[in-house]
């Protein structure tokens, strides 16, 4: 190979949001022997340029300018877009006219709409198997001339950071006594201050299981005043334990091993669930609802009964697998080693990147094999499959027919 492959790995600003983090593991994990990483915020930064720059890699700012993109892509080898499906005329106008010689989007809600510039991407990867399932459901009649561009890849964990990071015991000893938390049973969850990403069953079912256990706390980084404001209604605001979000890794790993159970429970479903990979890196029992009509890729993070509870959105199933797990500490451990092997071994960064790159050599035709096996998924009936039997298992083979049902409206 002569030279470096040029990547440029672009999103449309750079903030706190998992978008913008998995292009920085991307950007930290490419093989910097190999590619030469620039990395583009169109419309503006944030707080992570500086996490990116401290990584020594190039963010260049756009500031809505997309005429400064042709002389970018001019010295550019690949192009991977991280979005949300929908390819904005302004910018692949420009990627068009200029393509280089790979184009690659991570499509991060699996979203789509007939264009000429869809077929500008090379590969379109979607973060999880039920994304992409979804999305060839609804485009059935297309199946086929997709089926080859379309891919899973899911989002990229760093779990050698994590792990470095994990306080020790004295530390989450120290912050359960500075916070008065001693003695107490945590139920907890982390994510953003957005009403969308947090269903109130969750809080639901924390008063069910709070009713008989007086100790349960509720640990919750991202409080919105409509979740406030529900648990004042079901009479647990005095149970609640809030902070703040925060972008230090470190810091945040601390409120996760606070924790004895982590319950994830989203309006919207998840395309993905970043804070639910964590808190399993981590080793925190998960317990999460299934949204099989909205997304629903976090049926396929938790392996029901295996690397935790999978449960209907019922306040009683609920409180009855926080009880569970409350009651019996031997299977909270049995879930906390399986959760953080499954990361480990199903997303782990440098596994992911590893899966990347080698899609990249394959389409450039260039003979470096970096990885014995490829976490990159083609659709195939096996996923489909595997998502029907993930609902089975919590509904009973009765909901199959639900489950062809919903694909078949699509």
């Amino acid at each position: 190979m002569r030279g470096k492959i040029r990547i440029v790995e672009a999103v449309n600003q750079l903030g706190l949001g998992g978008t913008e983090y998995v292009l920085q593991l991307y950007s930290k994990f490419l093989n910097k022997e190999l590619f030469s990483v620039t990395v583009i915020g169109l419309l503006d930064g944030g707080p992570r340029v500086k996490l990116i720059q401290d990584l020594g890699i190039e963010v260049v700012l756009l500031n809505g300018d997309l005429a400064k993109l042709t002389e970018i892509l001019l010295e550019t080898d690949v192009f991977h877009w991280h979005g949300n499906g929908l390819l904005d005329p302004g910018l692949f106008n420009i990627v068009k006219a200029n393509k280089p010689k790979l184009v690659i989007q991570t499509n991060v809600f699996g979203l789509y709409e007939p264009s000429d510039f869809y077929d500008i991407i090379d590969y379109d990867l979607y973060v999880s198997k039920m994304v992409l399932i979804r999305r060839m459901g609804i485009d059935k009649s297309l199946k086929d001339h997709f089926s080859s561009k379309r891919k899973v890849l899911h989002n990229p964990i760093d779990v050698d950071q994590i792990n470095s990071l994990l306080p020790d015991q004295s530390t989450i000893a120290a912050f359960k006594e500075k916070h008065h938390l001693q003695g107490y049973f945590i139920v907890g969850r982390i994510g953003r201050a957005d009403d969308n990403k947090f269903d109130l069953i969750t809080l639901d079912g924390f008063a069910e299981f709070a009713k008989k256990v007086n100790s349960a706390r509720f640990l919750l980084l991202g409080a919105t005043p409509n979740i406030i404001a529900h648990a004042e209604l079901l009479g647990v605001s005095d149970k609640l334990v809030l902070f703040e979000n925060t972008s230090d890794l470190q810091e945040l790993l601390v409120y996760y091993k606070t924790m004895d159970v982590f319950l994830a429970a989203s309006n919207i479903g998840e395309s993905f669930g970043m804070v639910i990979a964590e808190a399993m890196t981590a080793g925190i029992p998960v317990i999460t609802i299934s949204t099989e009509d909205r997304d629903n890729a976090q049926i396929e993070l938790v392996d029901n009964n295996e690397t935790g509870f999978v449960v209907k959105r019922k306040k009683e199933k609920i409180a009855s697998a926080i009880h569970r797990l409350y009651q019996d500490r031997n299977l909270r451990n049995r879930f906390s080693r399986s959760s953080a092997k499954k990361t480990l071994d199903a997303y782990k960064a440098s596994r992911i990147v590893k899966s990347f790159e080698q899609l990249i050599f394959d389409h450039l035709g260039i003979p470096i094999k970096t990885s014995p096996e490829t976490l990159l998924l083609d659709f195939s009936q096996k996923i489909v499959d595997d998502y029907s039997n993930r609902c089975i298992d919590l509904y009973g083979s009765g909901f199959l027919k639900r489950v062809i049902l919903f694909f078949k409206r699509l």
